[in-house]
């Protein structure tokens, strides 16, 4: 089977990312989006699997998160890979790896090359793939979509901050959430897009 290890999103965040998509829709109407129930950070795509990997994964997962506390993501970048003259798919995320994610995708890089699956070579980026460019697109006009919605990314965070300070602000959306667990995921194709169905997942430590 087609897998891959991820932290999932909870629904508010899902919903808030999915806002952003629409203000992309609206400016960028040839992207193929990531339907709203998929939106993911993949932390390691396994790709084909057998039974026996996928027992000796779920064993790994549980004891990496045996040595971690949930910790906060906050979402604070909106960009494309792998660049703006030829992108092929636009993201949302950090500017930087929160340690304790590092620190998580190193530990499953190593174990998980012990089942014969090999280490992944690109530098981990932390991110959620929004859209998938699969037709050619005018740079300048991908950049100024791109300046557009930044704007909405960057109140959403600005709004949370003032209302946790204790400030009159609404909340339209905040992008930061605790990662509580890690989760393996089967993926389907199919005519419609994939298809992600949980088989696995396993808590962080509450401290």
């Amino acid at each position: 089977m087609r897998a891959f290890i991820a932290l999932d999103l909870p629904l508010n965040i899902k919903n808030a990312v999915s806002e952003i998509q629409g203000k992309l829709k609206a400016l960028l109407p040839k992207i193929s989006w990531t339907k709203p129930e998929n939106l993911h950070i993949t932390l390691k795509f396994l790709g084909e699997i057998s039974p026996k990997q996928s027992g000796d994964i779920k064993q790994i997962i549980t004891e990496v998160t045996k040595t971690t506390s949930v910790f906060k993501i906050k979402f604070e970048t909106l960009s494309v890979f792998p660049d703006i003259k030829r992108p092929r798919l636009i993201w949302i995320g950090t500017n930087q790896v929160p340690p304790e994610l590092k620190q998580i995708v190193e530990q499953l890089e190593l174990k998980i090359a012990r089942t014969g699956i090999p280490k992944e070579n690109r530098q981990f980026s932390n991110h959620v793939t929004v859209g998938r460019i699969k037709n050619n697109i005018d740079p300048a006009e991908l950049e100024e979509a791109l300046n557009k919605v930044r704007g909405d990314l960057i109140n959403r965070n600005l709004a949370l901050h003032e209302s946790l300070a204790g400030q009159s602000a609404t909340i339209i959306g905040g992008l930061e959430f605790d990662a509580v667990r890690i989760t393996l995921f089967q993926s389907t194709l199919g005519a419609a897009g994939p298809t992600y169905t949980a088989l696995n997942e396993a808590n962080f430590r509450i401290t």
